[in-house]
């Protein structure tokens, strides 16, 4: 059984790691608090329970359950479970594409919304620009599906 984390190994919330990557992937649709959380969890020694994560950020229980969910279902936070108990602690996994999964649905999708608004166009000047557009989004479409794992 994991015991709790001391304060001196929890890693410090204003941690420049963890606001770079809050920086970072913020913008491209994850949400602030579950940012953060990625970076303190990565930076932790060990798995930690919600109330460690809670207490280390300085974040309302409820919004660090919400993040707590989301990451998992990205596939970047693991739930760890002490045998005999309920007691949850979270742990970054080795491989988490679930985000990037995501993200490159998102443009597969923009690809063919662009390639079909280029079809139903009849300005000439339109049409090649939304068909460039959507053959760049293939091909980072492309170049995506070709190094992400199936499913995460």
């Amino acid at each position: 059984m994991m015991n709790d984390m001391t304060d001196k190994a929890r890693p410090d919330r204003n941690d420049p790691f963890i606001a770079a990557l809050e920086r970072l992937i913020v913008p491209m649709g994850m949400p602030p608090i579950a940012a953060r959380m990625q970076g303190y969890i990565m930076l932790c020694q060990e798995p930690v329970s919600l109330d460690e994560i809670v207490d280390g950020l300085g974040v309302s229980k409820s919004s660090a359950s919400v993040a707590a969910r989301l990451l998992e279902r990205y596939g970047i936070l693991r739930c760890y479970t002490a045998r005999g108990t309920k007691r949850v602690r979270y742990g970054v996994t080795a491989h988490c594409a679930g985000f990037l999964l995501e993200q490159m649905r998102s443009i597969g999708t923009m690809a063919a919304l662009l390639r079909d608004a280029a079809r139903a166009r009849r300005d000439e000047a339109v049409t090649a620009r939304l068909t460039d557009m959507g053959a760049f989004y293939a091909r980072v479409h492309a170049a995506l599906e070709s190094v992400l794992p199936e499913g995460g």
